[in-house]
């Protein structure tokens, strides 16, 4: 059947409508709004399937459901509960890899820019530390992936950089 015509249709019509609600009351990064969105859309189906096994119209069961989930109440709700994640993990994304690769650099080199001896390097637990801490916090912290893989990378690329240019002379 087709929206409008009741069963599948209709159901998705009213969930579309009823999401359509809530995310007019949220200004989040796209991928949180959607991670958010299709988990309300399972809860809203079994909602609107619950109320039309209940014997009511289309219409009746649509507006039972947006009476229940408090379509603007909701929607406020996640916005204050899910606000400013994306971007603390764009912050620490992007200041980890940095701090890492500076302590790294004063621990690996002498103040004079002249490398301190590798193997000596090697047994120090404050480098393998600050190491292991660097690639294993993205991991453990984030969510998403590409935060993680952009910052691994962006420390690797700033290793190279501090590794390379105080061995340098011009």
């Amino acid at each position: 059947m087709t929206g409008g015509q009741g069963g599948e249709g209709g159901e998705a019509a009213a969930v579309g409508r009823l999401l359509a609600g809530i995310r007019t009351q949220m200004d989040l990064d796209s991928e949180t709004e959607n991670e958010v969105l299709d988990e309300l859309r399972d809860h809203l189906y079994e909602a609107l399937t619950q109320a039309r096994a209940e014997g009511l119209d289309e219409a009746a069961a649509e507006a039972r459901v947006a009476a229940r989930f408090g379509v603007e109440d909701v929607g406020r709700e996640l916005q204050a509960a899910h606000a400013g994640w994306g971007t603390a993990d764009a912050v620490v994304a992007a200041a980890l890899p940095v701090v890492g690769a500076l302590v790294l650099r004063w621990l690996a080199f002498a103040p004079d820019g002249t490398a301190l001896g590798w193997p000596q390097l090697l047994e120090r637990p404050s480098f393998w530390a600050v190491a292991l801490t660097t690639l294993l916090v993205p991991l453990l912290k984030f969510d998403r992936w590409r935060y993680a893989l952009a910052a691994w990378t962006f420390f690797w690329v700033l290793t190279v950089i501090f590794v390379t240019l105080p061995s340098l002379r011009w």
